[in-house]
């Protein structure tokens, strides 16, 4: 079985966590069809606030992912505790669109209060 993945932080190439998605299919550059709020109060990694409609077009990267792979990031991303696995509607570069599963923090984040990022780039070092 196979699921479309977007990532948005770490897990996009060159950056920490890319590792994890050695088993994938990069489906290429994609950004979501709505507005979320993708904020980065540490820096090091964002967070995605489900809150459809706020925020900005998020941009980042879609796979395709086995089982094992989505189970070992669920892993990574502490869901249930730190992290929702959920559903986002995003557009491909050719503008063909997916349904796609992703990452939204889960618990509550006083997002209002930091910058709403378009697409989350580490500081550089």
């Amino acid at each position: 079985m196979r699921f479309k993945l977007f990532v948005y932080g770490t897990l996009k190439r060159g950056l920490p966590n890319h590792f994890y998605l050695q088993n994938a299919k990069y489906l290429g550059k994609a950004r979501s069809l709505f507005a979320y709020p993708l904020v980065a109060p540490k820096k090091i990694y964002p967070y995605l606030v489900d809150s459809k409609g706020e925020g900005k077009i998020v941009k980042g990267e879609l796979y395709e992912v086995d089982l094992v792979t989505l189970k070992r990031i669920d892993r990574l991303e502490e869901v249930p505790r730190y992290y929702k696995r959920g559903y986002i509607d995003v557009a491909d570069e050719r503008g063909k669109r997916h349904r796609a599963y992703t990452y939204f923090v889960a618990f509550p984040l006083p997002y209002r209060q930091f910058t709403f990022l378009e697409e989350f780039l580490p500081p550089k070092k």
